[in-house]
């Protein structure tokens, strides 16, 4: 073989490895976007339609959910006939999903007007008020109705899960919003949400005593009564740190992260339901078509039991079987 020949074969050896190494450069580039699109929707990544009302329809869903849905979801809850779901301990729990009987605290009701009071003290980063405000929602509906609820995530860095803000937030600057649209002849509701920035992770007031921090800044007498009260409990484990009724939650008592028609999503670092949209969400709670929608109604369920005691079982949904067997456990959890 000639030099010249030889010249010649290296340089194609030389042009050939060239052109793979830009392949495989090309495929690195464009692999995440084309793994992506597999996705329902990309995470990490939502930062727009944030603080958008509900639409009527969105909003109907909540306030006028069927009695039959709360219903349906308690007995089958209390069976153990929603899918991989098991009992211990007055709890039941599944993949990505626990309610619980055993953790709330008997606790006084706040009366305020002459109402007991429901009071919620949050985030908007955090994971657990996301996901747990949809159950809170459809809970608050049986005793009163929302006027404005808006769409939203928890923080990019904590799961950025699709759900819905009591209030407008501002999600790049730290403070506590106070306030909502709820009305109610049977109880008040009283919601804190601490705002941070929502691209990165869960935030909330650094102190030894956080909660201090919302009875320092509340805006008016019945939210410095609701705060004090909180506050007083030296209770608080995390968010969301609720009172409902006569039962304090230290955190989310009922835990709905799954969605069975999206089960590729759990091997990712991001909870299933981080990949649905509000609409698939809003879709599910209607027609209450899957796994997903029948535990955000049996959670729902765990919260107007623990209502219901303190308003002596007026509401209409006091009266359920399954809302009264759940009553039943909680006072002898």
């Amino acid at each position: 073989m000639s030099k010249v020949e030889t010249r010649l074969m290296r340089l194609e050896i030389s042009v050939a490895v060239l052109a793979m190494a830009l392949i495989v450069i090309i495929i690195y580039l464009l692999l995440p976007s084309f793994l992506v699109s597999f996705k329902p929707v990309t995470v990490g990544q939502r930062l727009t339609g944030i603080d958008t009302p509900l639409t009527p329809s969105q909003l109907s869903t909540i306030n006028n959910a069927s009695n039959n849905y709360f219903e349906m979801a308690g007995e089958k809850l209390l069976n153990l006939s929603i899918p991989n779901v098991s009992y211990s301990n007055h709890t039941y729990a599944g993949s990505l999903f626990e309610v619980s009987f055993a953790e709330p605290l008997s606790y006084n009701a706040l009366i305020v007007n002459g109402k007991p009071s429901v009071i919620y003290i949050g985030a908007i980063s955090c994971v657990y008020c996301g996901e747990n405000r949809w159950a809170m929602a459809l809970a608050l509906s049986r005793f009163g109705t929302f006027n404005t609820l808006y769409t939203g995530y928890s923080s990019l860095g904590d799961g950025d899960v699709p759900t819905l803000y009591w209030n407008i937030n501002n999600y790049t600057a730290k403070g506590v919003k106070f306030g909502n649209s709820y009305k109610s002849n049977y109880i008040n509701f009283f919601s804190a949400e601490y705002e941070s920035p929502i691209t990165a992770g869960f935030q909330f007031p650094a102190s030894q005593y956080p909660i201090q921090y919302f009875a320092a800044n509340a805006t008016n007498s019945s939210y410095v009564k609701a705060m004090n009260y909180m506050n007083k409990s030296n209770a608080f484990q995390g968010t969301p740190f609720t009172l409902w009724g006569t039962y304090l939650n230290r955190g989310a008592d009922a835990v709905v992260l799954t969605n069975s028609s999206n089960p590729a999503s759990q091997v990712t670092n991001y909870p299933p339901i981080s990949y649905m949209s509000h609409a698939q969400i809003f879709n599910q709670l209607q027609s209450l078509n899957d796994t997903f929608a029948l535990e955000e109604y049996a959670a729902a369920d765990v919260y107007i039991a623990q209502v219901c005691p303190s308003i002596n079982n007026t509401a209409p949904i006091c009266s359920l079987p399954a809302i009264k067997a759940m009553e039943k456990e909680l006072s002898t959890a």
